[in-house]
């Protein structure tokens, strides 16, 4: 089934570049180097980079279909 794309593509650039973001974010020297003396900062960190990653990807993909455009499908 091919429904329309969840995001705009302005908004889907705004995510991803939001993801990026947090990606950045979370290896900068201040915040990765308190993550080696508490392991719960260090686990925090592992989630907000899986979480970065995700929002690029939803970004992505949508950013894909919408260039794709109204393929011809059977109906």
């Amino acid at each position: 089934m091919v429904g329309k794309p969840l995001m705009t593509p302005l908004v889907a650039v705004l995510v991803g570049g939001l993801g990026l973001l947090l990606e950045i974010v979370t290896i900068l020297p201040p915040i990765d180097e308190a993550t080696e003396t508490n392991a719960t900062l260090h686990y925090t960190q592992h989630g907000l980079v899986f979480l970065g990653g995700l929002l690029m990807g939803l970004a992505l993909r949508d950013l894909i279909v919408t260039g794709r455009g109204v393929a011809a499908r059977p109906e």
